[in-house]
């Protein structure tokens, strides 16, 4: 009976939507570790992506946002019962108390135990990818996976799992089940920065759960050779460490097993029996036929509304709501910790640089909701039968898709404000109290809701697509890693990656200055063809019976006659028109290169220049320069003399003089006394200069340029940040020429 009662739960758990976002969600964040730079876990140093240590430290540190999953699997075993009102039918059987506890806890721990497993599979396939680096990837070794999984994470899932468990078995409650795991973790980060003392090494080794503590105390002294090469050794304070929370584990399963109560007490099986009548209880209310209106656009409002408050209900009482939004702010916190002191300093945590923060930690939580509650909306009335029910009523097809789309919105606002909770409240803990709000909203809240509408719009679109919601899911799975691949491969115009808009550098003094304007245009222009898409969803609706795709083609263009095409052509304008003028000023008023275009000119760079590094140069001895600025157009405008003088002890037949690669940089003129052009290199701004007298020792002579450093309409990215109203700050290399071939302009990191 046992063996029976855990598969149940393992097909229960493995059909739950939470385990396959879950399974998603932690693969993503590994996989994306391991393939680009902009995903960090842990601090692994020089180390091979898939070294023994990278992985164990990985999953150490996965093993943390890995109680929220294992909170939703194995706390909900006991509360679902109840929830359900099956708890009585279950009870009345011949199943034992051990059978069914030990079951249940089984069977949803394995699951956990699946979700967990894609942490070593997501840094798995993330090593195979082509553009990596080979160098810095090792060689497959199987045991390096299985050690990570088993002896550092296994262990960890089993204590976290019998807590919960035990704290769900005494609460009957998942909501403080997930309250009592938000204090653990704020206890967890409190110890960890009451015991960061190297005295207290051996107690801070064995009283971390997660092996975290234990992992670093007994590799910090790893070379990179040692951590390329060698698993952490399970032995001393790891032996320990895994023994010690095995046995708590089993004592928290000891406590959850003594008291559950395997019978409904008198009151409570009284209550059941009273539902259940009241369930069945006919229904005899009678209605007058002569109060029911034909529908009209004031009903359709009033139904538009109706749903959308139903629609956002659904999401935030879903318990995989809450656990995604933990997992994001428990991050978000993490990094929150590391900005306020670094090497020993404390710093102010100002708005801005929580931003950051919350830019790089959390804004992958609402994408992920985005897309998964748009599955879970799109289709919930077929999940629970009622398609066909809910496509007899007399609402129009708008007022079911635009509640959707609104009811996102709203939960993906609610989001971004709970992450502005969490950081107003971090600087209030931290004594400082000049709590921005508008700049909140300003900088994080409304692009973040904007972005992540346009994801959401996106997968309600495919969700009408397609034929089943987890091939939508897979779609839209494939598309966000289809997003960072291509990014990391170099393909990275704005204009073509869905929803992708600049980011805005944030500045203390500054705020946004100019940047934001930029962003704006790339948000409307992503949102004209987001309001493209939603007609496009209303009008290829699913309605009653009918889910085959083709027979809504074929009535689309029936769909679109009216105001539905207005609006669609409307969009198209929109979009082909903004797209136009953001090409005209990402692409002729600013050059556009990506991060691979640009290492490709330095590597020709190199090649054509690299002979003249060792050819002597004159020194530069005096410099005049007049510097005008002028912030509101982003431009500079220099004039500069040089004084130059041979120090080589021989006459020099020429002089090179190179100036900065930035496109933005033109040199409008540039004399040499006594010299002139012998052969330039206009792709790399450098030019060679022939004397018409060979320059002797000691002998000076003048250069004379004036350059104009400017920026014109908006970037694709990496916008001019050195010149703005209030505190601009440029360097002579940015608008003056220099001497010689420079090896500091070649590429220097070897990957």
């Amino acid at each position: 009976m046992l063996s029976r009662i855990a598969a149940f739960e393992v097909r229960y758990q493995l059909r739950a939507p939470l385990f396959a976002i879950g399974f998603a969600l932690f693969f993503l964040l590994t996989y994306g570790a391991v393939t680009t730079d902009g995903i960090q876990i842990g601090a692994a140093g020089n180390v091979n992506v898939n070294s023994p240590y990278a992985i164990a430290q990985t999953m150490a540190i996965m093993g943390v946002f890995g109680m929220f999953i294992v909170a939703a699997f194995v706390s909900n075993v006991i509360v679902r019962d109840d929830e359900t009102g099956v708890a009585p039918l279950v009870q009345s059987t011949r199943i034992t108390k051990a059978d069914y506890l030990v079951g249940r806890f089984a069977g949803a721990g394995l699951v956990a135990f699946l979700v967990l497993a894609s942490v070593p599979l997501g840094m798995l396939v993330g090593s195979w990818m082509p553009w990596l680096d080979q160098e810095k990837v090792g060689p497959f070794i199987a045991s390096h996976y299985l050690y990570a999984l088993f002896v550092i994470g296994l262990p960890t899932l089993f204590v976290m799992a019998a807590g919960l468990f035990a704290l769900a078995t005494l609460t009957r409650s998942m909501m403080w089940t997930y309250v009592g795991l938000i204090a653990f973790l704020v206890l967890f980060v409190t110890s960890r920065v009451l015991l960061r003392d190297p005295a207290y090494d051996t107690i801070a080794s064995l009283s971390d759960p997660f092996g975290v503590t234990a992992l670093q105390r007994g590799t910090r002294y790893w070379t990179a050779t040692d951590r390329n090469t060698m698993l952490p050794p399970f032995a001393g304070l790891m032996l320990y460490n895994r023994l010690i929370w095995v046995a708590v584990g089993f004592a928290f399963f000891a406590v959850a097993f003594w008291r559950f109560r395997f019978a409904m007490a008198g009151a409570a099986m009284g209550k059941a029996i009273a539902a259940s009548k009241a369930v069945a209880a006919p229904i005899t209310r009678r209605v007058d036929s002569r109060k029911l209106a034909a529908p009209t656009p004031a009903s359709g409002w009033r139904q538009f509304l109706a749903l959308t408050r139903f629609d956002m209900r659904f999401v935030f009482k879903s318990p995989a709501f809450f656990v995604l939004l933990a997992v994001g702010v428990f991050n978000t916190f993490g990094g929150m910790l590391l900005i306020v002191t670094q090497r020993g300093v404390d710093y102010f945590p100002v708005t801005r640089a929580l931003v950051e923060v919350l830019v790089g930690a959390f804004s992958i939580i609402p994408i992920i909701i985005a897309v998964y509650y748009a599955g879970e909306l799109v289709w919930r009335d077929h999940d629970r039968r009622m398609h066909e029910i809910v496509g007899a009523t007399a609402a129009p097809d708008w007022a079911f898709v635009l509640p959707k789309i609104l009811a996102i919105a709203g939960v993906l606002a609610c989001t971004y404000l709970a992450a502005v909770a969490t950081a107003v409240g971090f600087q209030l803990w931290h004594g400082y109290t000049r709590v921005e709000l508008g700049n909140y909203l300003l900088w994080f809240v409304a692009p973040g809701v904007v972005v992540s509408l346009l994801l959401a719009v996106l997968s309600v679109f495919v969700q009408v697509l397609v034929p089943q919601k987890f091939i939508g899911w897979a779609a839209m799975l494939v598309y966000l890693v289809a997003t960072v691949s291509l990014a990391a491969a170099g393909f990275e115009p704005n204009l073509s990656s869905y929803a992708g808009p600049p980011l805005v550098p944030i500045s203390d003094m500054n705020g946004l200055g100019r940047f934001w304007i930029g962003q704006a245009w790339f948000l409307a222009y992503w949102s004209s063809f987001a309001l493209v898409l939603a007609v496009l969803t209303y009008c290829l609706w699913r309605r009653g019976a009918e889910m085959r795709l083709a027979p809504r083609l074929r009535r689309l263009r029936l769909r679109l006659a009216g105001r539905p095409g207005v609006i669609l052509a409307a969009g198209l304008a929109g979009w082909i028109g903004i797209g136009a003028f953001i090409f005209w000023n990402t692409n002729v008023l600013n050059r556009y290169l990506t991060v691979k275009q640009q290492e490709a000119v330095l590597a020709d760079y190199e090649k054509a220049l690299l002979a003249y590094e060792t050819v002597p140069q004159p020194r530069i001895t005096d410099v005049k320069l007049t510097v005008d600025l002028f912030p509101r157009e982003a431009r500079a405008v220099t004039r500069g003399e040089y004084a130059i003088e041979n120090r080589t002890g021989a006459a020099l037949p020429g002089v090179h003089v190179r100036w900065n690669l930035d496109s933005r940089l033109a040199m409008t003129e540039l004399d040499v006394e006594g010299a002139r052009i012998e052969k330039e290199f206009a792709d790399f701004h450098y030019r060679i200069y022939r004397f018409d007298v060979p320059m002797q020792p000691g002998e000076r002579r003048t250069v004379r340029f004036a350059s104009v450093l400017e920026e014109k309409g908006f970037p694709n990215a990496r916008a001019l940040t050195h010149i703005v109203a209030n505190g601009s700050f440029l360097n002579n290399s940015e608008v003056s020429p220099g001497l010689g071939m420079d090896r500091r302009q070649l590429l220097s990191d070897r990957s």
